[in-house]
């Protein structure tokens, strides 16, 4: 049931503005990751070693990028796919910030907090 309020309109055609911003950064995310993936694929099978088997450290993923290293470029790809998540939510901070939607920045905030926190823990 729509209000007919000119504020819920309002506040509609916000949240379909924050709808489409996250819809883009998942989108990108994805399609980045998996064209970092399949670069990685592609020079793993010219590669006369095969596949990769290992992961390459972030601070050594740009220089392996440069170096053509087929892992740089697939744990590339799984970063992006990782830090695609935590961007979204950033951004639905920042969005709901914007709009002064204090309940929404609360949860969204410790949503970020969590997911950052697994982060970190799980590089132990």
């Amino acid at each position: 049931m729509s209000e007919s309020r000119p504020g819920a309109a309002l506040q509609q055609h916000q949240m379909d503005a924050i709808e489409r911003v996250v819809r883009s950064i998942l989108s990108w995310g994805i399609a980045v990751a998996v064209v970092c993936m399949a670069i990685g694929l592609v020079l793993g099978v010219l590669d006369a070693e095969g596949l990769p088997t290992r992961v390459v450290p972030v601070g050594e993923v740009l220089s392996g990028l440069a170096a053509f290293d087929p892992a740089a470029y697939l744990s590339l790809g799984l970063l992006v796919l990782i830090a695609t998540p935590l961007v979204r939510v950033a951004a639905s901070l920042v969005a709901f910030a914007r709009l002064h939607e204090r309940r929404y920045v609360l949860v969204t905030g410790i949503v970020l907090a969590v997911m950052c926190v697994s982060v970190v823990v799980g590089r132990g």
